[in-house]
């Protein structure tokens, strides 16, 4: 991949400047001074990543990147805020309009570059899976279609079944939340690991932090995060864009509040479900980390059991070989002319030493012992 080409848009001319300046170096970049000259500009030039302050006159950030968004061939091209507001409502409004990350002024240049890099990265990396995706929703959509509503639960129950890791129980929960008309994030811990992403592709910054944030507050399992809704089930969190907790309060009508709790109440259950299978999956990682000790155990089991009877035939064979020498050596006292007080010293001398090497192999019964033990304690476990 080359030079990534990046529009910055930003009302105040010094600001303009610096990030021009900054980026020039592994950057084409392009600028302009309000909302209005940035839509224009990206409809004219193929840009990889738009830099949108937040404070413009006429077209804000927000409405730049909402229009950016509603376009088709502007719609996953990624979005980084420059704002010197820094509260969880501001983000949430970036996230709501979609976009990619939200950094605050005064910043780093070197956070922001990583930063420009890693979501031109991403978006490479999420059209690359987006044929793949559209495949996988496609079959679901059919599948969906023969249900209904309740249908979608139930599909993503037995799909789950199969699931062998995070990743596919992702992409089995995203393609379930496509079938009801919703999309959002979702971050699942447990012993595989942590996996945050969202339906393509791995959760953008603005998301992550979004999702940080939500597990550190204590609340409800499902409850209301703007205009989005958060459903936290034990090691599933789940983020839905647009799906109101109050659907009555923004004028909606009757029918399309009921459609909306429906659709709550399926998530949650989704929700339920992969917490299901992620427990599964621990069961099944655990037994199988059980069935590799009782085999380590049995193997070691066995080699001690080996260890055991090499150190007694070791005792045994030394044993014999001392009373060999020793036979050989009191027939050979007739051959070399000794008197018998030189007779006994030699004896004796070689009964001493031989008594001390084998009670080298007397101190090894203690070792012997707790071998014995070992093998013992080793054999329990191992039934």
């Amino acid at each position: 991949m080359g030079m990534a080409h990046v529009l910055v848009a930003d009302d105040d001319d010094v600001t303009l400047e610096m990030l021009d300046a900054a980026l020039q170096d592994g950057h084409r970049v392009t600028t302009a001074r309000n909302g209005r000259q940035a839509l224009q500009l990206v409809r004219d030039h193929a840009v990889d990543l738009v830099l949108l302050d937040v404070d413009m006159p006429d077209i804000d950030g927000y409405q730049a990147c909402e229009a950016l968004k509603a376009h088709p061939d502007t719609a996953d091209l990624p979005v980084i805020f420059l704002s010197a507001k820094v509260n969880l409502e501001e983000r949430l409004r970036g996230y709501r309009v979609g976009a990619h990350d939200y950094l605050t002024k005064p910043f780093e240049v070197p956070e922001l570059t990583t930063k420009i890099r890693l979501a031109v990265e991403q978006r490479e990396r999420q059209r690359q899976l987006n044929g793949q995706f559209e495949e996988a929703v496609n079959t679901a959509l059919t599948s969906a279609n023969m249900y209904g509503e309740v249908g979608v639960v139930l599909a993503l129950q037995r799909q789950l079944a199969t699931c062998r890791g995070y990743e596919d129980i992702a992409q089995a929960f995203f393609g379930a939340l496509e079938q009801v008309g919703f999309e959002g994030c979702l971050r699942l811990s447990g012993r595989l690991g942590v996996l945050s992403r969202n339906a393509r592709t791995d959760c953008s910054a603005l998301e992550n932090s979004l999702l940080d944030h939500l597990e550190r507050v204590p609340g409800p399992s499902v409850q209301a995060v703007g205009d989005n809704t958060c459903f936290r089930y034990g090691h599933v969190l789940i983020l839905v864009r647009h799906l109101p907790m109050n659907p009555s309060g923004i004028g909606l009508g009757q029918d399309e509040c009921d459609r909306l709790a429906r659709v709550r109440d399926n998530i949650a259950l989704m929700a339920e479900g992969l917490l299901a299978r992620m427990h599964s999956l621990d069961v099944e990682i655990e037994n199988s980390r059980l069935g590799q000790a009782r085999e380590l155990v049995q193997i070691t089991h066995e080699a001690l059991v080996d260890i055991s009877a090499q150190q007694h035939a070791n005792r045994l064979h030394m044993g014999q070989v001392f009373q060999r020498m020793r036979i050989e050596i009191e027939h050979s006292f007739i051959h070399l002319g000794l008197t018998e007080q030189q007779e006994d010293f030699l004896a004796n001398t070689m009964q001493r030493h031989i008594h001390d090497a084998l009670s080298v192999f007397d101190e090894g019964n203690e070792i012997e012992q707790h071998l014995d033990r070992l093998i013992q304690r080793l054999h329990e476990h191992a039934r």
